[in-house]
């Protein structure tokens, strides 16, 4: 028999615009603030940790309105929670068509092999990059409309 997992809800949010995102921010800062003080052992680290985790959301949040854009009405829902015990899941969804993930990730996989010490970004895979180098596992669904972020909090 499996064991179920508690996860305890920290915030769910659904935006129509980017101005109404930036507009949240402060109050995504206090959630992610919080969480961390009460999930972290190594509380000097608490800052840098905060600020990379903002970063991978604002990635993720500034993609999926990039692809939600043509929609009459934009929808990105933000979903943070905690799963039992330190493990931190954050989906951002869009309502957009998506993307093509796999080829993106082909992509920023091949510019983390390279020796080239300039990278050229085009228009996408910096976001991606960013939000692999801060989180332990990014998932992307198949339509590419749906990104799943997980750090373990230790």
């Amino acid at each position: 028999m499996r064991k179920k997992l508690m996860r305890q809800k920290i915030l769910r949010r659904r935006f129509t615009s980017e101005q109404e995102y930036r507009n949240f921010r402060e109050g995504l800062h206090r959630s992610l603030r919080e969480v961390l003080a009460n999930h972290i052992s190594k509380k000097g680290d608490l800052e840098q940790d905060l600020t990379m985790l903002e970063i991978a959301i604002n990635e993720a949040i500034n993609n999926a309105f990039k692809y939600a854009q043509n929609k009459i009405e934009p929808s990105v829902i933000l979903s943070i929670y905690i799963f039992d015990p330190n493990i931190l899941f954050i989906r951002v969804k869009d309502n957009g068509s998506g993307f093509k993930a796999d080829q993106v990730l082909a992509k920023v996989d091949a510019l983390e092999k390279s020796e080239e010490d300039d990278w050229e970004w085009g228009e996408s895979g910096r976001g991606i990059f960013i939000m692999e180098a801060v989180m332990d596992k990014v998932r992307y669904n198949a339509k590419g409309n749906s990104v799943v972020l997980l750090k373990t909090l230790s």
